[in-house]
């Protein structure tokens, strides 16, 4: 319960704003489109739908799965807070940047934030060349 009294809504993305299979992963891979920043990398490639997917990828060198798993929420949260921010359509993969000792919402959120004109102008490029090849 919250402090009005009602029940706690659970903050999640829906399934459709998520990736789940792995060739879903090695297509965003595969695009090499990326913008870098101080606690993240984002590779992202354009899905043809209206709305934006986000994948979290965490490997083992990061530590246990409970350290793993709690990355993955920090990024999650930091994503629905900047999704108003980057373009629509994409598919995001968000990985961890080493040399960072705790990662917080507050902090990721930020890095999104800054990174988000970086990733429209690079949606917008690629979007350019696609129209022009066809």
């Amino acid at each position: 319960m919250n402090s009005q009294g009602g029940a706690r809504r659970r903050e999640c993305l829906a399934s459709r704003q998520r990736l789940h299979d792995p060739h879903e992963f090695q297509a965003v891979y595969a695009a090499r489109d990326s913008v870098r920043s101080r606690c993240v990398v984002v590779c992202f490639i354009f899905n043809g739908m209206k709305h934006s997917r986000l994948g979290v990828s965490v490997s083992r060198k990061y530590g246990n799965a409970v350290r793993r798993n709690r990355i993955k929420r920090v990024f999650r949260a930091a994503f629905r807070q900047c999704q108003h921010l980057l373009p629509a359509g994409f598919d995001f993969v968000l990985i961890p940047r080493h040399g960072v000792e705790e990662y917080t919402t507050a902090a990721v959120a930020g890095e999104l934030q800054r990174a988000a004109p970086k990733i429209a102008a690079g949606a917008a490029k690629k979007m350019a060349s696609a129209e022009r090849s066809r």
